[in-house]
């Protein structure tokens, strides 16, 4: 982990130095100039602060930039070549039945184009074909005024617009549309819909809703998902159980070493810990504690009259825990065979516990460095923004 932090303020130091470097060389040599680019006609004008330096004396002064202009020749010469440019597009686009798409510009010329048209009802301002076109066509006028500052001229031009060519739906539409209007003259009654079309019969159905498949579908799908989910639920449930008794063994052998050095029984000594488990179940509402349940359990079991020995057995096998497991097996050994060496045993089993806390201990730290990890990752790229965006914006 230390490498890693290391890795990530290697890294912003790098990075944050690279940009500081670059940003110092351009500043160098844009210090020293001649002259100041002026904004392509239209851009507006700009200030710019300068360092004047003189014989002993510095002063900071801004300097008014107006944008570029045009002599009365250039301007001419400019809107003479967009009338050549309009000539040049209008002979590709009059044979098309589509939208016209009139240009507001033209590549490489600053003139500014507004548009008209003779018959709006049959060609918009915006290049769009009406709808009430003969199909042999309609003779329109389109009118373009090219301006650039003072000069402006008018460019003019007769098209014929031809109604946009339709697919077999799009036909059947208007068709439909046209004879539901022919039937419906009254504006304030429902739209009759025709039953014929060109000598066919023909009916109509709304469309459906495919809310019905997407039920279906889902229902399907959440069947189906439900038991691997339940599943995948169980098997957490279950592991965290296990991690909460295992960070709970080292308590409870503690407490165990504690009552049979103090001359109880195995017995009464895991009652104690049922009876002090209780007892602060109810004092503090504290949630319950799995392992600690299990002991309850077993004293139970005993008080109901199963035999100590297997009590202590099914409390192994209950748990599911190694730790529990051998701590089963040291009581039952020690009443099977009256082992003489029993709190020797456990006091080597709390020491071996106690290891197993700190090592635990130690990995959930791991832990939880690793999942700050990309908090701590995007808090780098938020600083490299803020380092990158002005530099980026400062070379434009």
């Amino acid at each position: 982990m230390t490498f890693k932090k290391f890795y990530m303020a290697a890294s912003i130091i790098l990075v944050g130095n690279l940009l500081g470097i670059g940003i110092f060389i351009k500043e160098e040599k844009e210090k020293s100039m001649e002259y100041l680019e002026r904004n392509p006609y239209g851009e507006g004008a700009y200030e710019e602060t300068l360092v004047a330096e003189t014989k002993g004396k510095t002063q900071e002064i801004t300097v008014y930039v107006d944008e570029k202009n045009y002599t009365e020749k250039e301007m001419m010469d400019y809107i003479k070549e967009a009338k050549q440019e309009l000539n040049q597009w209008i002979k590709k686009v009059e044979k098309r039945c589509e939208n016209f798409e009139f240009p507001q510009t033209l590549k490489g010329n600053p003139v500014r184009i507004s548009w008209s048209t003779g018959n709006p009802d049959i060609l918009s301002w915006e290049g769009i074909p009406g709808k009430n076109i003969s199909e042999n066509g309609e003779n329109v006028e389109i009118i373009a005024a090219i301006s650039l500052g003072e000069e402006t001229e008018i460019w003019k031009k007769q098209i014929m617009v031809y109604p946009p060519k339709l697919n077999e739906r799009e036909k059947m539409q208007r068709e439909v549309q046209k004879e539901a209007e022919l039937l419906s003259k009254n504006p304030s009654g429902p739209l009759y819909l025709p039953q014929t079309l060109e000598g066919e019969e023909i009916r109509y159905k709304k469309t459906g809703s495919n809310t019905g498949r997407i039920v279906c579908f889902l229902s399907f799908v959440l069947g189906f998902g439900v038991y691997p989910l339940q599943k995948e639920k169980e098997k957490k449930k279950q592991e965290s159980i296990r991690k909460e008794m295992q960070k709970d063994y080292p308590d409870i052998i503690q407490k165990l070493v504690l009552f049979l050095r103090a001359g109880f029984t195995i017995r009464r000594a895991m009652e104690k810990i049922a009876e002090g488990y209780l007892r602060s179940r109810e004092k503090y509402q504290m949630k319950e504690r799995s392992a600690y349940e299990e002991i309850v359990r077993t004293c139970k079991e005993m008080q109901g009259g199963i035999y100590e020995a297997e009590a202590y057995e099914r409390f192994g096998v209950r748990c599911e825990v190694s730790q529990y497991k051998v701590l089963s097996v040291l009581l039952v050994q020690n009443l099977k065979k009256g082992n003489q060496n029993l709190l020797e045993l456990l006091e080597r089993e709390e020491a071996v516990a106690e290891d197993e806390r700190k090592r635990s201990a130690k990995v959930r730290g791991e832990e939880a460095s690793t999942k700050l990890l990309l908090p701590m990752m995007l808090q780098l790229i938020v600083v490299l923004m803020i380092l990158m965006i002005p530099a980026f914006f400062s070379f434009l």
